[in-house]
C-alpha cells in the first residue's frame, strides 16, 4: 500500500508552513469536504471556519480558518489564508482565537482612531485654504 502522507502548505500573510498530514477537512461555502493524498485538482475558496488535518503519526490537529483560497494541483496542495490557528486542544484553539480577535479589534480601533484624526486635520486645513482665497 503507498504512502498515505501529502505536504499541505499553509501560506498567510506573515509565514509559509508546511505539514505533512493524511487527511484534512476544511469548508467552503457548499459545506464541509475531505482531502486525501490523490484528490483530484480542485480550487475552493474557504469560508471563516474550523476544521482538522490529521498528521503523519495519525495525531488530529484542529484549526481555524480566516477565509481564504484553498488549491490542488497535482500533488500541490496549498491553504492560503488571512490568517490560521491550529491546536491538538480545541479549548486552546479557542483561547488563541479569543486572544487574535481582541488583538484584531484593539488594532482597527486604532487604525480607526488614526484615519479620524487624518480627516480632522485635512478638513481643517481645506477650511482654512476656503477662508485665504476670500
Amino acid at each position: 500500500m503507498s504512502d498515505p502522507v501529502f505536504k499541505l502548505n499553509i501560506v498567510t500573510p506573515s509565514s509559509i508552513m508546511v505539514r505533512e498530514i493524511q487527511a484534512l477537512r476544511l469548508a467552503d461555502e457548499t459545506g464541509s469536504f475531505g482531502v486525501l493524498k490523490g484528490h483530484t485538482d480542485f480550487l475552493t475558496v474557504l469560508q471563516p471556519s474550523l476544521g482538522y488535518y490529521i498528521d503523519a503519526d495519525g495525531k488530529e490537529t484542529f484549526v481555524a480558518v480566516d477565509g481564504g483560497i484553498f488549491s490542488i494541483r497535482g500533488e500541490d496542495v496549498t491553504l492560503t489564508t488571512r490568517e490560521l490557528f491550529e491546536s491538538e486542544d480545541p479549548e486552546e484553539l479557542s483561547t488563541l482565537m479569543e486572544h487574535a480577535v481582541r488583538k484584531r479589534e484593539k488594532s482597527e480601533q486604532s487604525f480607526s482612531s488614526m484615519l479620524q484624526g487624518i480627516e480632522k486635520t485635512f478638513i481643517e486645513k481645506a477650511v482654512s485654504l476656503g477662508r485665504e482665497r476670500t
